[in-house]
């Protein structure tokens, strides 16, 4: 089973009494930014499709920051 496109999502939450971010995301580049750096993650719960690919996933970070608020865009160099 995969997730239509209308229903993937990214959701990312904080919690101020245990200062922890978590995400669950069905999102696939979302899912395979998070891949690349699992050891910076605790998985929470997953789900697998029928070749064992990850199609949803939600974790707790254990170390690092994330900032949800826009930045302007960077000037380019000319």
């Amino acid at each position: 089973m995969t997730y239509l496109p209308e229903e993937r999502e990214t959701v990312i939450n904080y919690d101020e009494l245990s200062d922890c971010w978590t995400f669950e995301t069905s999102v696939r580049r979302h899912i395979t930014k998070i891949e690349k750096r699992l050891d910076l993650y605790e998985i929470i719960s997953e789900e697998l499709d029928e070749r064992g690919r990850r199609i949803y996933i939600h974790v707790k970070m254990k170390i690092g920051t994330v900032s949800p608020f826009a930045k302007p865009p960077r000037k380019k160099l000319s």
